[in-house]
């Protein structure tokens, strides 16, 4: 109230005429008693002439002429002549004030006495028990804006300005209650409601003059606190029928879009009828005409030009309205699209089926004869695209990065392709893009929009899923309007890309169950293999301490047979020699089973070395029959030559091929056939098989077979410890040992072993030694320095290169490796990108300045083919990208150590 009190003025508020006062206080007593105000329009000369003028102007044709103001009332009403009393008072208090603006404020007038009137009627038809008072606030709804031009004339000028040049219908603009706070920091609202409470108007006059522009969200109820509503609803009337101006408008009107909505919501929440509204107005309009012979300019110009001027709006807005119905067609066509390809693009679509469904909604949506559009497909590997045209449908693909564009008859796979290479291009570069962009193609009646979907691709959130391109040339009916078009083709483009995003989505969702499903059976069988290794390293463990006990008992026993055999030479005594014979074949056997004990608890460290596993094999092969008959078995090698040497102890090794051989032939008693097969897995490991088709293992027994002890041999054939042994040698060496096994077809054990990821790179190592070795020459251990965040890479390149002979250390940010370089010597350095507290670049200029000497191999996974190219111009030897071949990364290493060793420097 402080803010309004500073720009209003109370006291400078005309004071309304006595005979005006009285009017309005006699609307809360009794209609029937007007000698009062008959009294006052006694002593009002202009006002008893235009009272008595409007009655003889309403009776034509009586005897004689109405000359006395009670007979006027008498003939005419007391309410008829309250309405016009307070009309023409009202009238001629802000007259004076609006001289300046004259034709407009008649304008403004006819639209009050406008709203009066179907305020009037309106009370009349939704059953208000006092309509007079609905005729005197739809007459003084508006009176704030009288009182904001009198005392703030310069803004409400600029008010009514801006919205003149708004038009005769606004849609996009904002509302007048938002230009006038703009304007002037208040609304008419508050001024008309500061008025009301001034003259102490009733309460519900007060609230119509302060809330006729709230929303009516229900139906109106006829009582007195809702005469605000029933005067929003007769002004929305008159706006709309543009009966006058509600601003100081000398030609046009204020027709803001907002009425329409508001007229529609009226009639549809009241009941009320189009034919209806029409009958209303032109009743309205009657009154004003009777009204304006009272107010003074019935055949005035402003009158008459007030009339021409509102048909030519009305006929404006008849074209505008013809505009925005054909608009609202287009957009309810592609909103039904739209909302078609919601429910048809379902997930478990395929894409060829999904493409069908947004050409043939295109067609539907926009009337044309051709259109195509593409969309990821085949695990991204490629886009697939369908062309509509003439009814018929074409497919074909294109790949979806580096595929060269297709040069084809079809303009429209040619210009499709074109238009998805360069914003690919662009998109790859950074360039900001938002879903459903679309474009007309520059020359053409072509446009273009581009699907995003949400997973990341490239570090980033989006990715190009799509493009769906239409040719306006032939549309039905034809484009008028093209950033209607643009706003439409957008809609359709955006429901299309979210369809094929979802089917993408749920094709990913599937892929990534079933490897989720893999990761988990691959858990359960890790989790098993580590059950049975702590179950088999308890049983270790109690093997070793029970050996430990029976070696010296037995070493006793052992003795004393000794000692008895040579009292038998002495003494001899056949049955005794043969018991104690017995005795120390038992001893012996007890010794290799404790031996055996010993060799799975405590099996001896590995010696590794670089081992060909078919050399390995082939070595048991040449002894296998000096262990165990092979004259019934068929034995199969094919062990390929060629398989990557693996890092093992040989001899070990040698001897879990042995044991594996001797049980697959006894498991075949009565003969078969032995066939041994070699690779490698998906794992960087050498797979060797041992197959058989023996007598299999039961599915109660596989799960035992590695438990030491466990023989399905009969007594005194096993001691079942050959393949828990053999199993232990395995994992010691870094390897895996399984089984398959059917019953009456035979067995597989598998032995899995680690590729020598190191032995190319020691080759390498010592073709530079030879090549470089020089007899008088001192020669120095080469050290590499390995600069990575991620430590488990950087752990894994130092472990390899150490295989290789290098010394190696690790630095796991750029800071850490400065440091280093500055207390130690290093030969060469494998350089990380993007790394916290200091990245490789700056890490690479610091060697460049400091210790130009020292070649630099890059190893990142996020530098783009620009900073490849800028890091080996910054004097980097190469730059590796991850993912990265391991071979690759030992060949570049090999090459910087030769680049080295070329210019003077000599190591090994």
């Amino acid at each position: 109230m402080s803010g309004l009190a500073e720009s209003i003025n109370v006291e400078r508020i005309p004071t309304l005429p006595a005979v005006a006062v009285e009017a309005i206080r006699l609307l809360e007593g009794d209609p029937s008693n007007f000698e009062s105000v008959a009294d006052l329009l006694r002593n009002d000369q202009v006002l008893s002439g235009r009272i008595l003028r409007y009655a003889n102007a309403a009776f034509v044709g009586a005897r004689q002429r109405i000359t006395s103001i009670p007979r006027a009332i008498s003939l005419l009403g007391f309410n008829t002549v309250r309405g016009l009393i307070l009309s023409v008072s009202v009238f001629d208090c802000f007259s004076d004030a609006a001289q300046e603006r004259l034709e407009g404020l008649v304008n403004f007038w006819l639209h009050a006495i406008g709203v009066a009137a179907a305020s009037e009627l309106l009370a009349e038809k939704l059953g208000f028990a006092n309509v007079d008072e609905a005729y005197l606030a739809g007459l003084v709804h508006d009176i704030g804006k009288l009182i904001c031009y009198q005392q703030m004339p310069d803004e409400f000028s600029e008010v009514c300005l801006e919205l003149e040049k708004q038009g005769g219908y606004s849609t996009d603009a904002p509302l007048a209650l938002d230009v006038e706070r703009r304007k002037m920091g208040l609304d008419h609202t508050d001024v008309g409601r500061i008025a009301a409470e001034q003259w102490m108007f009733p309460e519900a006059l007060v609230k119509a003059l302060a809330a006729h522009h709230q929303p009516v969200p229900e139906a109106i109820k006829p009582e007195k606190e809702n005469l605000y509503q029933l005067v929003r609803f007769a002004d929305a009337i008159c706006v709309c029928h543009n009966i006058g101006s509600s601003y100081f408008f000398s030609t046009g009107a204020y027709d803001h879009q907002h009425y329409h909505f508001a007229l529609e919501n009226f009639m549809l929440l009241n009941g009320i009828e189009g034919g209806e509204i029409d009958d209303l107005v032109t009743e309205v309009v009657k009154r004003i005409e009777k009204m304006a012979v009272v107010m003074g300019f019935h055949d005035s110009e402003t009158y008459q030009h007030l009339l021409s001027s509102a048909n030519v709006t009305l006929g404006a807005m008849s074209v505008d309205l013809g505009q925005q119905n054909n608009e609202l067609l287009a957009a309810n066509r592609v909103l039904d699209a739209a909302c078609g390809l919601g429910r048809s693009l379902k997930p478990g679509l395929t894409i060829a089926e999904a493409l069908r469904e947004i050409l043939l909604a295109a067609q539907e949506a926009f009337g044309v004869k051709r259109c195509l559009c593409l969309a990821l497909d085949d695990g991204e590997a490629h886009f697939r695209g369908q062309i509509y045209s003439g009814g018929e449908f074409a497919e074909f693909s294109v790949p979806h990065h580096g595929g060269p564009v297709v040069k084809s008859e079809a303009d429209m796979e040619t210009e499709a392709l074109q238009q998805l290479r360069r914003v690919s291009l662009e998109f790859e570069e950074g360039t900001t893009m938002e879903s459903g962009v679309a474009e007309i193609i520059a020359g053409s009646e072509f446009m273009a929009g581009f699907f995003l979907g949400d997973q990341k691709s490239h570090g980033r959130v989006e990715r190009i899923i799509g493009e769906l391109l239409v040719d306006f040339k032939d549309a039905s009916p034809p484009v008028a309007d093209l950033a209607v078009m643009r706003r439409n083709f957008e809609l359709l483009s955006t429901a299309a890309a979210n369809g094929i995003d979802r089917i993408l989505m749920e094709k990913d969702l599937s892929r990534q169950a079933r490897a989720m499903a893999a990761e988990a059976r691959k858990l359960e069988e890790h989790q098993r293999q580590l059950f049975n290794t702590h179950r088999l390293a308890t049983v270790g463990r109690l093997a070793a301490g029970a050996a430990h006990e029976i070696n010296n008992p037995l070493t006793i026993i052992s003795l004393n047979l000794q000692i008895m055999q040579r009292l038998l030479v002495k003494q001899p005594d056949d049955e005794l020699r043969h018991r104690l014979e017995v005795i120390a074949d038992q001893e012996r056997r007890i010794s290799k089973i404790i031996g055996d004990l010993m060799g799975f608890a405590r099996p001896n460290e590995p010696k590794f070395t670089s081992a060909q596993v078919g050399e390995c094999m082939d070595l048991v092969l040449g002894v296998l029959g000096d262990r165990v008959s092979i004259s019934k078995i068929e034995i199969v090698n094919n062990i390929p030559a060629d398989l990557p040497p693996v890092f093992v102890d040989a001899m070990q090794i040698e001897q879990v091929f042995m044991n594996l051989l001797i049980n697959a032939i006894h498991a075949m008693p009565k003969g078969g056939r032995l066939e041994l097969r070699g690779g490698v897995d998906g794992h960087e490991r050498v797979v060797i098989a041992v197959v058989d088709n023996g007598v299999g293992i039961s599915r109660e027994n596989i799960g035992k077979i590695f438990d030491p002890f466990f023989t399905t041999k009969r007594e005194g054939e096993g001691t079942g410890l050959g393949l828990a042994v053999c199993h232990s040698i395995i994992e010691h060496n870094g390897g895996i040992l399984q089984v398959e096994s059917v019953v009456g077809e035979g067995s597989t054990f598998s032995v899995r072993l680690p590729i020598d990821h190191g032995v190319q790179l020691r080759d390498l190592k010592k073709a530079v030694d030879q090549k470089t070795a020089r007899g008088d020459e001192q020669h120095e251990i080469c050290r590499i320095l390995i600069i990575d965040d991620e430590r488990l890479l950087n752990e894994m390149l130092q472990e390899c290169l150490r295989a290789a002979g290098y010394n190696v250390d690790g630095a796991y940010d750029g800071v850490e490796g400065i440091g280093m370089l500055r207390y130690q010597k290093y030969h060469l350095i494998l350089l990380d990108v993007r790394m916290p507290r200091k990245d490789g670049l700056e890490v690479l200029k610091f060697v460049n300045r400091e210790f130009p000497d020292i070649p630099v191999i890059i190893v990142t996974g996020l530098a783009s083919l620009q900073e490849i190219k800028n890091t080996v111009k910054m004097g980097a030897f190469a730059c590796l990208k991850k993912p990265f071949v391991l071979d690759k990364v030992l060949t570049t290493v090999n090459k910087a150590l030769a680049l080295k060793c070329k210019h003077g420097q000599v190591i090994t």
